[in-house]
Parts: C-alpha cells; sequence; structure tokens
C-alpha cells in the first residue's frame, strides 16, 4: 500500500492558527504533525509514503532519512493542494499500486488502527470526514476508478461522494476520531483534548 500525504511547509501553514501560535511555532507545528501522521501510517499497513510539497527542503527534514518516505516535488504549474495530490496518486500509480490512500498531514489523533481501518472496506472509494462531517481528511481509492476527481475544500465529503456517484462508484465512509481530528482552526485547536493541547504546544516550544 502507497500513501500520498500533501504538506505544506513552514508557517505558510497554519495560518489561521496565528492567534495561538506565533510563525515559528506554526513552522513546528506542521512538522511536528506530519512527522506523527508518517510514523501512524508506517505502523500501519503502509509499505511507502509519498510526500507532495512545494517546499521539498522543509518536507526532507520533516522526514528525515527513512527510506520508506519518498519526499515528491510539486510541479509548479500544478499548483494547489487537490494538484498535489493528484501528483501523488499519478506517481503511486505508475509505482503499481492497487489503491491509493490520501491522508492529510495534520491528524493529531491518527493512529495505526485509524489506517488499518481506512483500509479494510473493499469499496473502491473510501472517505474519511473531518470532525464536522463536511471536509475530507483521507480518502482511498483503488487503481480501477479512473478519471476520479480531486475536490479538497469546503464540502469536500459531498463532493468526493457526488464524484464517486458520477462514476458509478458507492463510496464508504470511515468514521472515527482518529481520523476526524484535523488541527487547521482555533476551534480544531480548542476541541483536542487538553493533554494532545499541552503535549503539542511543549513540542513545538515558544518563538
Amino acid at each position: 500500500m502507497i500513501a500520498v500525504v500533501p504538506l505544506r511547509g513552514g508557517a505558510a501553514g497554519k495560518t489561521r492558527l496565528s492567534a495561538e501560535l506565533g510563525p515559528q511555532e506554526r513552522s513546528r507545528l506542521v512538522a511536528v504533525l506530519a512527522r506523527h501522521v508518517l510514523g501512524a501510517l508506517l505502523d500501519g499497513r503502509v509499505s511507502r509514503v509519498l510526500v507532495v510539497t512545494a517546499d521539498p527542503g522543509f518536507a526532507a527534514e520533516v522526514v528525515g532519512h527513512d527510506g520508506r518516505v519518498e519526499v515528491v516535488g510539486q510541479p509548479a504549474d500544478r499548483p494547489g493542494l487537490n494538484e498535489a495530490v493528484a501528483v501523488g496518486q499519478e506517481r503511486a500509480l505508475a509505482a503499481g499500486a492497487a489503491r491509493v490512500l490520501v491522508v492529510h498531514a495534520d491528524l493529531p489523533l491518527l493512529a495505526a488502527d485509524d489506517v488499518r481501518a481506512l483500509l479494510e472496506p473493499a469499496a473502491p472509494v473510501v472517505i474519511a470526514p473531518d470532525r464536522l462531517g463536511t471536509g475530507t481528511n483521507a480518502l482511498v481509492l483503488a487503481g480501477s476508478v479512473s478519471g476520479f476527481r480531486f475536490r479538497f475544500g469546503p464540502g469536500s465529503r459531498e463532493a468526493h461522494e457526488r464524484e464517486a456517484r458520477r462514476l458509478g462508484v458507492v463510496p464508504d465512509v470511515v468514521l472515527r476520531p482518529g481520523t476526524a481530528t484535523d488541527l487547521d482552526t482555533a476551534a480544531d485547536w480548542a476541541e483536542l483534548p487538553a493533554a494532545v493541547r499541552s503535549g503539542l504546544r511543549a513540542a513545538v516550544g515558544g518563538d
């Protein structure tokens, strides 16, 4: 199984947490969350991870020297989150993947059991919504699903379900705290368990 993790580098990410964290703290937070997600993926049933980013230098620092993780530079003529995912999927399919798992890099509660739960359904399309039920934090696509257009952004759960139905596929939905809990806004930060929030503050340090 090959996973694709799109990664936006440094303090350019998590700007909606600026009331909680300064620029350097946000940059460290992006790295801490991404390392956590990569660890959960590799502890699950994922043998290889493609980290797609427009900032390969930052991503290389995050990834370190794990040979199971490859940093894939996002072409300048294919900007944005959905194109980053598409680039990763193309690379994964070219490498022979029968299914591709797409996971966001900001899931602080993600665990190996959550990864296995994502891969358990046999449906060609599996969607893991966010805690509000409107976004998409993870997506599994079979290689046989041709022409699927990624719709990450506001309302992406409905958009991805509609996209699956357009292709004649009934998507499965996985609902788990580890996949539903992302960290993007001040409200997300407030909803985290206190111990997790404290741990993240300690991990990112101060400006």
